[in-house]
């Protein structure tokens, strides 16, 4: 085939007669010479391919379809309908509601496509290429449809398509004779110029309705665990006078980006505040919804209690009546600003590991405070001490995915507490901020790239 155009290019062959042989074939064909510049275009690509115009550049495999090398650089691709039609619903499928919208425009077998869709409110969504060459949206009332005459039938699906003639200015973006073929429920496909086979099109519309339908439930899908996933996350840290405060949430899971684990600061209009760091038993969306649970009902008990240790004793009662299965363990503590400087810190605990103070000479205390694990035990026991911080000094809450972080290139070994220790030791004189980067990157670098448990930890420091 190169060969021949060559010889066209060179000799004067009979192109005419060259162009209607190729376009006796049953794929659309486009030829490419050595530069990426179209040479030829058959009477099916003209349709298929409709951006695959003589004279044009187009890159790689723009056309669409197979590859055949031609010799000497140049190059043919070529598709049947089926073909062209599976490619297209392969790169429509599992896309965003917008992008496979954006795709359904640029695949479509026209030179100018537009795709209508029911919208918010009663209104259409006019969705087509600008002028600049990307897809955009417009949206308007139902009664501009029936300025194009025909065009409502099509959209009720009164008819199964309706060629436009008297088309004005309007959301379609375009003049001259179109066709509509109907789309999903409401909705329909619209083109204009060029050559167009209404039964191709009819077929097109088939893939792309089943592509929309499917990229609706997957965003509606998604909207619903971005809402849901917005009440788990941690919420931003508040400001509480006289303390600073930091924090590191690592999930075990990156790609939801809830866990377990979880923590939060509640200030009061007294300048104290309540705080609590836990871990629900295991980790993903099951552990997440119950973490989500656990703080919902902490938040609810602090209107009435405010007493660490009374505060866990209601948490349990109100988790085992509500049909807990998973246990919980955590701390949960009050800070108030001491006159002279510091922090009165009253901390209750859950089956959780030990809060770490770090002192300003760098000597890291454990706080001794225990309690059994949260929300599965009718009977269970806590107590409750108090912590002195003076300015400058740090409380470190924690959960176990930091102790039990295994080495990257030894699972067997844990980060463990005598690492943590010293981790937090070397943070002496540092700020809130400064202690959680420093232990994030202790652990991370421990672990390398390996898979984790949810990582979470919660700095409490008095100001300087």
């Amino acid at each position: 085939m190169a060969q021949g155009y060559r010889q066209g290019a060179d000799t004067g062959l009979d192109l005419d007669a060259w162009r209607r042989m190729v376009d006796g074939f049953h794929e659309a064909v486009v030829v490419l010479d050595p530069e990426g510049v179209v040479r030829l275009v058959n009477s099916l690509a003209a349709v298929l391919f409709p951006q695959a115009r003589p004279g044009s550049t187009l890159p790689g495999d723009a056309a669409g379809g197979r590859r055949q090398d031609l010799g000497g650089g140049w190059v043919a691709w070529y598709s049947g309908v089926d073909d062209y039609l599976d490619e297209a619903a392969r790169r429509m499928a599992s896309l965003e509601r917008a992008d496979a919208l954006r795709t359904v425009v640029e695949l479509a077998p026209a030179e100018h496509t537009v795709v209508v869709l029911p919208g918010a409110r009663g209104r259409l969504e006019w969705w087509r290429r600008t002028p600049a060459g990307d897809v955009a949206v417009a949206r308007t009332t139902r009664q501009v449809a029936g300025t194009a005459p025909g065009f409502t039938a099509v959209l009720e699906r009164v008819v199964e398509h309706a060629e436009l003639t008297e088309l004005g200015d309007g959301p379609w973006g375009a003049s001259g004779v179109g066709v509509a073929v109907p789309l999903t429920d409401g909705g329909a496909l619209v083109c204009f110029g060029g050559t167009w086979n209404v039964d191709l099109l009819k077929r097109y519309a088939a893939r792309a309705a089943a592509a929309v339908e499917s990229s609706t439930r997957l965003t509606e899908q998604q909207r619903t665990v971005d809402a849901l996933r917005a009440n788990l996350l941690p919420t931003p840290l508040p400001h509480v006078p006289g303390v600073r405060l930091a924090s590191v949430y690592e999930p075990a899971h990156r790609r939801v980006l809830i866990g377990g684990d979880f923590y939060d600061v509640h200030p009061r209009e007294d300048g104290s505040a309540a705080f609590v760091l836990g871990d629900v038993a295991g980790n993903g969306l099951e552990a997440a919804a119950h973490s989500g649970r656990v703080r919902q009902s902490l938040h609810a008990l602090l209107v009435v209690e405010q007493r660490p240790a009374p505060l866990l004793h209601l948490l349990n009662a109100a988790l085992r009546a509500a049909g807990s299965r998973l246990f919980t363990t955590l701390v949960v503590g009050t800070m108030l600003p001491v006159q002279a400087g510091g922090l009165r810190l009253t901390l209750a605990a859950g089956g959780h590991p030990a809060p770490l103070v770090l002192r300003a000479d760098g000597r890291v205390d454990e706080v001794a405070v225990h309690g059994g694990i949260v929300g599965v035990l009718p009977e269970v026991r806590f107590n409750q001490t108090t912590v002195a911080l003076a300015p400058g000094e740090t409380l470190l809450l924690y959960s176990d995915g930091l102790t039990e972080a295994r080495k990257h290139d030894d699972r067997q070994e844990l980060f463990g507490d005598v690492r943590l220790k010293a981790a937090l030791a070397d943070c002496a004189g540092l700020s809130a901020d400064a202690v959680s980067d420093h232990l994030r990157r202790v652990v991370f670098d421990w672990l390398g790239s390996a898979e984790h448990d949810d990582l979470t930890l919660l700095v409490v420091q008095a100001a300087p």
